[in-house]
């Protein structure tokens, strides 16, 4: 059954954003679960992947260095811009920069390997993204948002990063020398499923909330989730055509960093000063994240 539903990723994920809604007791339920799922998923996916795969993506510092510069850096800085040039209201204005500022989630490379695209590249462009963050933060805060209010909780991002990237390489180091890496291999398709069903039960529980405040305010809603679709898709867009040189594998397993961006971590390191609007944009912009796999198949199968 695992396997199956390893199979079926592409749809079962937006699915389980759309249970999430439909069902909020279940999501206040799983909402506990949340960071156990995000270190489940980046286990599993690091037992499926090769690591000398991730050696040899890690002997590419340049490549490394471009892409997380233009999520970390260049990214915010259009954003921003562009935010200012239409005069978008502060609120609004502040998100969008903090999403175009934060590192790439780490199931980014479970994404990848639902399209058959560079997992391990996705994996240690998610990693060097968020251990680079905080120095990045700080600079975009400071810069660009120097009247948000928004304050950065060096303290609350090394402890989240601690165990959002600390512990899935050590449960995945005891997993591999207790079962083994052949073993594993053979078990390729039940490890996707495990991906796919913790990505399930994130989606559902990052929706916590979100329900009653659709039917509270269904234009507030409407309008962040226009915004977020908005944003995710000009990030794919831009990620993969600043990479496109470096080959449609690089490329698109880029624009898969650069639209799904670690928002919730974003939230953690500003400890509530973004203000409501983000607190609350962070559970919308899942939404377009969790459809990424599913739009983009058709674009990966035909540029093959």
């Amino acid at each position: 059954m695992l396997g199956a539903l390893g199979r079926q990723a592409r749809w079962a994920l937006p699915a389980g954003v759309f249970v999430g809604i439909a069902l909020p007791d279940l999501a206040a339920l799983l909402r506990p679960v949340l960071t156990p799922a995000v270190i489940g998923t980046l286990a599993a996916a690091l037992l499926r992947l090769d690591w000398a795969q991730l050696r040899d993506a890690a002997r590419r510092p340049g490549l490394l260095a471009a892409i997380t510069g233009f999520q970390l850096v260049v990214s915010p800085l259009l954003f921003w811009l562009f935010a200012t040039s239409i005069g978008l209201p502060a609120d609004l204005a502040v998100s969008l920069v903090l999403q175009a500022a934060a590192s790439p989630i780490g199931s980014a490379a479970v994404f990848a390997m639902i399209l058959g695209l560079d997992g391990a590249l996705a994996m240690i462009g998610a990693v060097a993204g968020t251990l680079l963050l905080p120095v990045s933060l700080t600079a975009v805060v400071a810069l660009l948002l120097p009247h948000a209010g928004v304050q950065v909780d060096l303290a609350a991002f090394f402890a989240r990063v601690s165990l959002l990237v600390a512990a899935p390489f050590a449960l995945t180091l005891l997993v591999r020398q207790t079962v083994g890496a052949s073993r594993l291999a053979r078990n390729d398709d039940l490890l996707g499923g495990i991906n796919v069903l913790l990505l399930v039960v994130f989606a559902i529980a990052v929706m916590d909330g979100v329900t009653a405040r659709l039917l509270r305010d269904p234009a507030t809603i409407g309008t962040l989730l226009l915004m977020a679709c908005a944003a995710a898709l000009v990030l794919h867009g831009i990620g993969y055509w600043v990479f496109a040189r470096a080959g449609r594998t690089v490329a698109f397993s880029t624009a898969l960093l650069s639209g799904n961006r670690n928002m919730g971590l974003m939230l953690a390191v500003t400890a509530g000063t973004a203000g409501e609007t983000f607190s609350l944009y962070v559970g919308i912009a899942q939404i377009p994240m969790y459809f990424a796999p599913l739009l983009l198949s058709p674009l990966v199968r035909r540029s093959h």
